[in-house]
């Protein structure tokens, strides 16, 4: 069987912190009557050649940090669930209050 969903509405949230603020993605899918949510995190990466074999006059290769959008583990998705995209984006500000201890 297979299962579509429509991708209905999509926010993000910075919550500023005093090393690095989080960023996160909020994604709200309609199936049927149903709203579902899915919360990604922007995590930064560093990427390197695999095999990068430098000549003697090679100049440094310069930093490539990516950011990317991961699926977050710690917001439980379970709970992001209602009969309306309010409902989902309020259950998911609330998560995020309950994390971090402040108002959105």
């Amino acid at each position: 069987m297979i299962v579509q969903q429509e991708l209905v509405a999509v926010y993000d949230y910075q919550v500023p912190v005093p090393e690095d603020p989080f960023s996160f993605r909020l994604e709200i899918h309609k199936c049927d009557e149903l709203f579902t949510g899915a919360v990604y995190r922007q995590e930064r990466f560093r990427l390197h050649p695999t095999f990068h074999q430098p000549a003697k006059n090679d100049a440094p290769l310069p930093i490539n940090d990516a950011l990317i959008y991961i699926r977050d583990e710690f917001i439980d998705e379970r709970k992001l669930f209602g009969e309306s995209v309010e409902a989902v984006k309020t259950k998911f500000q609330c998560e995020l209050q309950n994390i971090f201890n402040r108002k959105i």
